[in-house]
């Protein structure tokens, strides 16, 4: 009975590892295309498109009077200062992959890194 348990147990960890390495694989080839704007929404709507390479600091209006201050540097963006009473989207750090973004809700402004189309 012990040896019927002892192999369930087994097989239910090397599933769970291979659903891992799946998901990890998974995630490296969704995120492999090159980051190379970010794309900065505010209440659904494209503002701008900033290019990544380029360094830089900027204001983005958002919803009701709202702003928050996009760096761009290295390669990578981050929120800096931000009007919104929680400041998450401070929190949140600095991105650069494709696929990752940082949002504010109160200002409802969402910063995307976007890779080239394959």
């Amino acid at each position: 009975m012990k040896d019927k348990s002892a192999l369930r147990d087994l097989i239910l960890a090397a599933s769970i590892l291979i659903i891992a390495v799946g998901f990890y694989i998974g995630n490296r080839i969704m995120n492999r295309a090159p980051a190379i704007v970010v794309e900065v929404s505010v209440d659904g709507v494209v503002a701008q498109e900033l290019d990544l390479s380029k360094d830089g600091e900027y204001v983005i209006q958002g919803f009701n009077n709202g702003s928050n201050t996009l760096i761009i540097e290295n390669g990578q963006a981050w929120i800096s200062d931000a009007t919104c009473p929680d400041k998450v989207c401070i929190h949140q750090g600095k991105i650069n992959r494709s696929g990752e973004m940082i949002v504010c809700l109160p200002n409802l402004m969402i910063a995307k890194i976007v890779g080239e189309e394959e």
